[in-house]
């Protein structure tokens, strides 16, 4: 099998429906993994629990290969980001870290988004192509 060849997470192709003898929504996202990974499918039964970093919410299950590779990718890992496997079940589950506990969203204020000179003047350009009046 070659892995990471997809042009989508293999989760986009999974049967969306959830075994319903689960208990709780940790339980039916490993479930409906069926100890696949959600980016290249592969059977592995030590998957690690991926996160979002800004918010602290649990995305999916990855193989330790995909979850070393999601950071360093805007391909295929941008796409799982942005459709990941909580959000096709609906679930919103916070990440729990052994070492640090739960994982806490990040407190970002507006002036802090990107401090690249590049964003700053986009802003600027941006700022000056709105009509008057619009703010």
């Amino acid at each position: 099998m070659q892995r990471l060849d997809a042009r989508e997470p293999v989760c986009w192709s999974w049967d969306t429906r959830t075994p319903e003898s689960q208990d709780d929504a940790r339980s039916t996202l490993r479930a409906w993994h069926g100890g696949r990974c959600a980016v290249c499918g592969y059977r592995d039964g030590r998957l690690v629990e991926d996160h979002d970093h800004e918010t602290g919410l649990i995305r999916g299950l990855l193989c330790r290969s995909c979850n070393g590779r999601e950071p360093h990718d805007d391909g295929l890992f941008r796409k799982y980001r942005e459709r990941p496997p909580a959000h096709i079940l609906g679930i919103h589950l916070r990440y729990w870290d052994p070492f640090h506990g739960w994982a806490q969203p990040r407190a970002i204020a507006s002036n802090q988004f990107d401090t690249h000179p590049a964003y700053a003047l986009a802003s600027r350009l941006a700022a000056r192509l709105q009509p008057d009046g619009d703010t």
